[in-house]
């Protein structure tokens, strides 16, 4: 604890001898004492708070708790009315999504959430997922649909008049060779 020296009349002045028996004389007031007063005080104030508190909730009347009720059930709604809105929008992206070519159930699903969220950049990488694999499906279905050119074979081909020539002449070339054998066969 410090002492304050303005409450003695000189101090500046008054040689140290002088300064020692003027504090010596100096009344001091004891600290405990302070700190029993200050901690009365605050027991005091606190236990007041506490009394203000129980009769303001005392005062708090059944409507202001029936208003307080029905504002936190609003809220409640409000909350409730927001999810349903963002699982409609999802809902709808969703659909819209499945429409487009490239897209199937899960993807339609991320880029819907993703949309409702403002994600763009996954709204976009989801696109191009979607967009390949339309691709691929596209190049598959082409390379399904592409005639096989005449004579490549295959049971459902129609009879092609080249092929059918080239038999008919190697069959001729065929008969010829085997009279020619024949023929020779007589002379030697």
């Amino acid at each position: 604890m410090n002492i304050d020296t303005s409450t003695i009349e000189n101090f500046d002045t008054l040689s140290a001898e002088e300064k020692v028996d003027a504090l010596l004389k100096l009344d001091i007031p004891d600290s405990s004492a302070e700190l029993a007063r200050m901690k009365s005080a605050l027991d005091k104030a606190t236990s007041e708070a506490a009394d203000y508190k129980k009769q303001l909730k005392g005062k708090l009347t059944e409507d202001e708790a029936a208003a307080a009720e029905r504002e936190a059930k609003w809220a409640e709604m409000e909350a409730k009315l927001k999810e349903l809105e963002t699982e409609k929008t999802i809902s709808t992206y969703k659909a819209s999504y499945l429409a487009m070519p490239g897209f199937d159930e899960k993807l339609a699903e991320d880029t819907a959430k993703a949309l409702a969220e403002g994600d763009m950049k996954t709204v976009f990488a989801n696109q191009q997922k979607a967009n390949a694999a339309y691709e691929k499906k596209l190049r598959a279905e082409m390379v399904k649909q592409d005639p096989k050119p005449d004579g490549a074979g295959g049971d459902d081909q129609k009879k092609d008049t080249a092929v059918e020539f080239a038999k008919k002449l190697g069959k001729q070339r065929a008969d010829a060779l085997k009279s020619a054998n024949e023929g020779l066969k007589n002379y030697f």
